[in-house]
């Protein structure tokens, strides 16, 4: 293999990866596969089910708006619709542009910009993803217990579940240390700024201890007290279970009923790992590698299991569609709108060059 075959590789190592499991998949299910049992399960569709399935897709991104509200409402004064919107248009720029959700709490701190400061912005959501990751740990762990207790064979799985948690938790950890222990956070980014190839170095740690004071100052909001606090934390909840809802009627719509409480650790996991069709659209490939392979391990017949996926994924992209272009699209429009983006275009011009950056857009 050449040094030019090498260096793709490495560099598109994710896609190799996901498409040797997308044709392993596909090379398992093609096996016995019958077409015709196929056709009829979409044929006997529940339609009753469908509109199950329809309500907690949306209820799933609503609960993460309002989670979402709770948590900004005291400090930025966020409408509820302002809530929506600004998580609609995180959804949006993750589903056309996924990365594991990166690209999503930037425009979430951006848009949180437009109400405050940029270190109130960028606590606050920070904070918002301590408690999803959070949450999310606490909900493999709840629902792995409880699944062990109705079926022994999710045993087998225990070490991916432990695993997954123990990930969320660092995750989380790592989160808290930077909002709420600045004084680590601060050694940590004098470390960085020793090693940046930049001018000034003094003066950029000094605007970093401010930067950091100010944070750690905003993460005095985040109260155990705080009846907001535990509302969001409430309505994460509420989206996690609502996530696993979507599955469960799927299957429900073709006739398998599963216990949702053996889908949930699973179906969770193999959502978190699906974020690797990083820059395809909808998340196509992964998303459905992992349904059909979550339905398969719960002992669903192959030709129901892709019925049930192609079913669920279809209601998903129909509500993407609906729901979240629009009013995705209607409040980008208003936060990427020229002022704000020579205001940020500015912003950054003005550190670089100051500090002394390389950036060739704005150098």
């Amino acid at each position: 293999m050449n040094d030019v075959a090498k260096r793709w590789i490495r560099k598109h190592v994710i896609y190799v990866v996901q498409a040797i499991f997308i044709i392993a998949l596909g090379l398992y299910i093609i096996q016995d596969f019958k077409l015709g049992e196929f056709i009829q399960t979409l044929t006997q569709i529940d339609k009753q089910f469908i509109l199950y399935l329809v309500i907690f897709e949306i209820l799933y991104y609503f609960l993460h708006a309002l989670s979402y509200w709770f948590l900004t409402y005291k400090r930025f004064r966020l409408k509820l619709r302002e809530a929506i919107g600004g998580t609609m248009l995180a959804w949006l720029v993750d589903l056309i542009l996924p990365s594991a959700f990166i690209e999503g709490d930037i425009v979430r701190i951006v848009f949180l910009r437009q109400y405050g400061d940029w270190a109130s912005a960028i606590s606050y959501n920070l904070f918002f993803r301590f408690l999803l990751n959070t949450t999310l740990a606490l909900f493999i762990m709840i629902t792995a217990v409880l699944a062990v207790n109705l079926s022994t064979s999710i045993m087998n799985y225990l070490l991916i579940y432990g695993i997954t948690v123990l990930l969320a938790f660092l995750s989380a950890a790592l989160i808290a240390v930077f909002i709420f222990d600045a004084n680590r956070t601060l050694r940590f980014a004098r470390w960085l700024i020793e090693k940046l190839p930049i001018k000034r170095k003094e003066a950029l740690e000094r605007e970093t201890e401010k930067f950091l004071q100010y944070v750690s100052d905003t993460a005095r909001d985040f109260s155990p007290y705080s009846p907001n606090l535990w509302a969001a934390v409430l309505s994460i909840m509420g989206q996690w279970i609502s996530g696993v809802l979507t599955p469960y009627y799927s299957l429900r719509s073709i006739g398998v009923n599963i216990n949702p409480i053996l889908i949930a650790p699973g179906y969770t996991i193999l959502t978190i790992f699906s974020l690797a069709s990083i820059g395809v659209p909808f998340m196509v490939g992964s998303v459905d590698v992992a349904l059909i392979t979550l339905y398969l391990l719960l002992g669903v017949p192959k030709e129901k299991a892709v019925a049930a996926a192609f079913l669920g994924r279809g209601i998903t992209i129909l509500v993407t569609l609906s729901m979240i272009y629009p009013i995705g699209l209607y409040y980008g429009k208003k936060l990427f709108s020229k002022k704000n983006f020579e205001e940020l275009k500015e912003t950054i011009r003005s550190i670089v060059k100051q500090y002394g950056f390389s950036l060739p857009l704005f150098s």
